[in-house]
């Protein structure tokens, strides 16, 4: 990548084993039409199918966009996440992981030139399709346009991951950040202490949900206590200023989780859940010491 060019946006992918999903993600990136330059940093973590090669090809096709990260043994998900986004080189970072994929060639020209226009937010989102099972369906609706931390917290739901773009000087790394299993949505609340959030109503990318992903992978009482333990870690960082709502987001957590493993028949789970569900009114963020 030439070193004259003034980079404006670093796409941040990282990606370990999507070899059935990468050549989509890589497209939805290199086909953006901007009028600033872009690139696109891949961190590749040592993948066991043919993903890297993959990458590799890419790169040479694209060697002024793709640039590419590739550690000789596996960082795990989080310091991946970290080490790739602080690797790049543009005032903004926008997200796409390599299982996702933009379907708006105009997508980063859009959030590029709000974020521009209006120096008081931190991060620009939009509306994102879920494809599951061959199916698009749209996400739930947010009915503002201006988000905050709190509405991060009051919410049951995160912004999706491709759908993020952010300053990367709101890009903080705490030590407990990299200890998380929620990384996007840890990033999404350290990053909006930094500023406002702006949510545009197109439907620019699409989240791809599948058996290998993050969210599959987390059974509720795992689900439970590693977000509970997110929140507390963000409860300390922000000396308890929104532990009022985030007491009231785990009581909710606790009813839908339960509701889920009753649902799937994990019966000790369901238990379990239940057990520190009624602890919670000692210590809300006791279940912590579940995670696994």
């Amino acid at each position: 990548m030439s070193e004259q060019k003034n980079i404006m946006v670093s796409v941040s992918m990282i990606t370990y084993n999507h070899e059935k999903f990468i050549a989509e993600a890589i497209e939805g990136v290199v086909m953006q039409k901007t009028d600033f330059p872009f690139e696109l940093v891949i961190g590749e973590d040592c993948s066991t199918d043919q993903t890297r090669s993959i990458c590799i090809a890419y790169q040479k096709k694209y060697p002024d966009i793709i640039r590419l990260r590739l550690p000789e043994t596996n960082q795990g998900m989080m310091l991946n996440w970290i080490n790739n986004i602080s690797s790049g080189k543009g005032k903004y970072i926008a997200l796409c992981d390599g299982d996702d994929y933009w379907s708006d060639p105009y997508k980063l020209q859009k959030q590029f030139d709000f974020m521009e226009a209006n120096p008081d937010y931190a991060l620009c989102s939009h509306a994102t399709h879920t494809l599951m099972c061959g199916v698009l369906d749209e996400n739930v609706d947010i009915e503002k346009d201006t988000l905050t931390t709190e509405d991060l917290i009051k919410k049951d739901w995160a912004l999706l991951t491709a759908s993020l773009f952010f300053r990367k000087d709101a890009h903080k790394t705490p030590d407990w950040y990299y200890t998380v299993k929620n990384g996007d949505y840890a990033l999404q609340l350290i990053v909006s202490l930094s500023g406002k959030i702006k949510f545009l109503p197109e439907y620019m990318a699409v989240y791809r949900q599948h058996l290998g992903g993050m969210s599959s992978t987390l059974k509720p009482l795992n689900q439970t206590a590693w977000m509970i333990y997110l929140l507390d870690e963000f409860n300390k960082y922000t000396h308890q200023k929104f532990r009022k709502i985030i007491i009231e987001r785990i009581r909710r957590m606790y009813k839908l989780q339960i509701y889920y493993a009753k649902g799937y028949s994990l019966r000790k789970a369901a238990v379990i859940l239940t057990i520190y569900q009624k602890l919670a009114f000692l210590n809300p963020f006791l279940l912590k010491s579940k995670r696994k």
